[in-house]
């Protein structure tokens, strides 16, 4: 099988399996597949061709068909920075800098390393290619003296496809070498170390792109799991995912293109900083949600829901897994039906109660005296001021005095009890 989906002229390449369905996954299945990769103890070394390939195959067809639309476009671009360049061998037209040339056809990418690629950083690097600026390819000796590499896959890709589809030479027939630095490594959890640093940039004259936060985390599992690193806080975030995996959920991001998926968490910023006991306690009601209505956990919801849990922890109460699943159970019998997405009846409702709060607060004030009226900004202080009034009526209320329930850390408004659920 030819890779199609990079250039014909790459025939002599592995044939590339294609990406598995799971459109008819249950939450289960698809969040134990997608966790399943932290569970290789070893590295997984691809090929740049297949690399490509693969990512290309995860795409919808349409994505698929923008992908070589846009392709041909960078690679015009390069074509017009660089009219006389034919190798990459001829230094002075194509002044990379140097370091110790290796063999594209030798460089592999380590998966359990590299971060998803991402295509359109790809074209980015094509369409705006200085030979000067390129980094040289961060790799390590491999045990079967091919080149993993740890860093610069995005550069080592864009060097691939323009050598097969601006200078028509493809790396697997004809010899193509680029510069590399050769790590002499002792431990593969220092270097994750050393990516996390170097990938973290902000700013529009950034050169590289930066790791996301879940990016960020997903080193940090593998180099527990992978690795054994020994880092307090990687040891953290590998337990979280820990709980989340067994919980029937999974951590991803956009870039994944399955956030829709049953049990995915696209929110990372809380499960980070939240203890380990508290994402334990949000797995528990996680599960229950994910298992009772078959979707993933929304962007809002997560905050609000671990937010209450912090309170909880701040106020030295403890629910029980079979209180927590109760909670959660409630939520789903309000008539919002635990829907806290940004469009859904749960912002409407807080909104609504956050501006009559405004309206009762200031009533025997001059109208000119009024501060700003509340907007309906579906943050997570106002979600949560609204979250915690709800249930202390509709679900703590209805336990007995000595049920327990948290104090508010803050109070952005006091809703009247009609304006709730």
């Amino acid at each position: 099988m030819s890779l199609s989906l990079v250039s014909s002229a790459v025939s002599a390449a592995p044939a590339v399996s294609a990406a598995p369905s799971v459109v008819s996954s249950t939450p289960a299945t698809y969040a134990s597949t997608f966790n399943g990769r932290y569970l290789n103890k070893t590295s997984n070394f691809v090929s740049l061709a297949n690399r490509i390939n693969d990512t290309i195959a995860s795409l919808s067809p349409q994505a698929q068909r923008n992908w070589h639309s846009s392709l041909t476009i960078a690679i015009r671009a390069f074509k017009k920075n660089y009219p006389l360049v034919t190798t990459f061998a001829n230094r002075s037209l194509f002044p990379m800098c140097i370091a110790q040339d290796r063999s594209l056809a030798e460089i592999l990418i380590d998966t359990t390393m590299q971060r998803e690629l991402n295509l359109q950083w790809v074209l980015t690097i094509i369409t705006n290619f200085r030979a000067y600026q390129a980094s040289s390819i961060c790799v390590y000796t491999t045990p079967t003296g091919q080149y993993g590499a740890w860093d610069c896959q995005h550069t080592a890709v864009a060097l691939y496809l323009i050598s097969v589809h601006a200078l028509g030479i493809d790396p697997a027939i004809t010899l193509v070498e680029v510069p590399c630095t050769i790590y002499d490594i002792k431990s593969r959890g220092q270097i994750r170390g050393v990516f996390i640093s170097n990938n973290t940039h902000t700013g529009k004259n950034r050169g590289k792109m930066s790791l996301s936060l879940f990016d960020q985390m997903q080193q940090m599992i593998y180099g527990v799991k992978v690795d054994g690193v020994t880092d307090p806080e990687w040891q953290d975030v590998a337990e979280k995912h820990e709980l989340i995996a067994a919980a029937g959920m999974f951590l991803t991001s956009v870039d994944h293109g399955n956030i829709h998926q049953p049990g995915a968490i696209s929110r990372m910023e809380e499960i980070r900083d939240a203890s380990v006991e508290v994402v334990r306690q949000f797995c528990v009601y996680g599960e229950f949600i994910v298992n009772s209505q078959n979707r993933p956990i929304d962007t809002k919801e997560l905050p609000i829901i671990i937010e209450f849990l912090n309170m909880c922890e701040k106020s030295q109460l403890v629910y029980s897994d079979a209180e927590i699943r109760d909670l959660a159970l409630h939520l789903i019998n309000l008539p919002f039906n635990a829907n806290f997405n940004h469009a859904g009846p749960y912002w409407d409702q807080v909104h609504k109660a956050n501006v009559n709060a405004y309206n009762a607060a200031n009533k025997k004030l001059p109208t000119n005296l009024w501060p700003t009226a509340p907007k309906n900004n579906k943050n997570v202080p106002v979600g949560v001021t609204f979250f915690w009034h709800q249930l202390r009526r509709s679900w703590a209320a209805t336990k007995g005095p000595k049920f327990k329930f948290p104090k508010a850390t803050f109070i952005t408004f006091v809703p009247d009890h009609k304006d709730l659920f």
